[in-house]
């Protein structure tokens, strides 16, 4: 099934040409299909050749995708998104939190001016604290700075009544995983697990917040293609690749999630609701970055969108349990440092064209 633009009758408004090609790309738009969806996107800006903000958002409204992502709380951006009624995420930037962690008047500060100054024209729903903080090494010393960080930045929004139901989480990589195999023997590192990830989990549990997880099959199976099966990692076998006692994994992305559960119920913390805060697959890579193609990808994030939205919801640990999930990316990001895979992760050209059919629909 393909999709296709919402259209006033009559509106014969001539379309900006980024518009334009992907009107005639979006054939037909299911008429069951939810703003509020389960799929979000993200929206990273690390390039210099993309489409201004407002010209972004209205792609995203033509994709009738109900939730975004960004990785600061830009102005500009959330000027776009005002009055659009798109669920939005916002992000304490990495640099920021320790300030925030360390003064809860730096905090009350950064919620003013990037929250309650929007609010209610811009739908924040969530202040993610960081993006994969606990991966980098090069800022251990602010670790410890993460959960109060996370707990003064709701403490400044509890202080404005029309902001207490904005969730306040942080974007962890799956890497916070020691052991993710088999799933049940899921386990946190050591060198987080007591100081940071039961604290974590603790504030989860209390304020009924989602647990953000940037998860990746692409680089666990790049990491290991002999042992582990392409097939597995694209959601395409049918079949029971990994028996994990009375559970069986048909794909990948299934069993990271529940060792992620498995090590959150070692912690003692069962109910934690999961988000996926970023997943995808590369369209492109160098000579030794083995599978990033546009038809993998397309596999990829198209078998996704039917795992998030069919019938089948949850993993085998969390059968019927929807989890909101936000795909990597909505654009490449062309200024992005590293191998080419950084740069190649995009839904869309800059021009609004589709690197590949993609449906959101199921």
């Amino acid at each position: 099934m393909a999709l296709a633009p919402c259209k006033k009758p009559g509106s014969r408004r001539r379309q900006p040409t980024f518009l334009l090609s992907i009107r005639i790309m979006l054939l037909f738009l299911s008429t069951s299909a939810d703003c509020k969806s389960m799929i979000g996107i993200n929206y990273g800006r690390v390039a210099d050749n993309l489409p201004s903000p407002t010209q972004v958002v209205t792609l995203i409204q033509q994709l009738k995708i109900g939730r975004v992502k960004i990785y600061d709380a830009d102005p500009q951006v959330l000027t776009a998104l005002a009055n659009t009624g798109l669920q939005v995420v916002v992000m304490v930037k990495n640099q920021e939190v320790e300030g925030v962690g360390s003064s809860e008047a730096t905090a009350d500060d950064w919620v003013q001016k990037n929250v309650l100054a929007w609010h209610p024209a811009v739908n924040i729903i969530t202040v993610a604290v960081g993006n994969e903080i606990l991966s980098d090494f090069t800022i251990q010393r602010i670790w410890p700075r993460l959960v109060p960080a996370i707990k003064n930045i709701h403490s400044a929004l509890n202080r404005y009544k029309r902001l207490s139901h904005v969730k306040v989480t942080t974007a962890l990589s799956i890497d916070c995983l020691e052991i993710s195999y088999p799933p049940s023997n899921g386990t946190f590192r050591n060198d987080i697990a007591t100081p940071v990830i039961a604290l974590l989990l603790q504030f989860l549990t209390e304020t009924k917040a989602p647990f953000f997880i940037n998860v990746y099959p692409y680089f666990a199976w790049a990491s290991n293609p002999q042992q582990i099966s392409l097939n597995y990692a694209l959601f395409v076998s049918d079949t029971v690749v990994v028996e994990d006692g009375s559970l069986g994994y048909t794909n990948m992305l299934d069993a990271q999630l529940d060792a992620l559960l498995a090590a959150m119920a070692r912690l003692g913390f069962e109910k934690v609701k999961l988000w996926i805060s970023e997943t995808g697959w590369p369209t492109k890579g160098d000579a030794d970055e083995l599978g990033a193609s546009i038809p993998n990808a397309a596999l990829y994030n198209n078998r996704l969108v039917n795992w998030a939205l069919g019938d089948t919801k949850g993993t085998p640990r969390l059968p019927g349990e929807a989890i909101p999930t936000f795909i990597f990316a909505l654009f490449n990001e062309n200024l992005k440092p590293g191998p080419s895979t950084e740069r190649n992760w995009g839904l869309l050209y800059p021009n609004g064209t589709f690197v590949y059919a993609f449906d959101l629909t199921i």
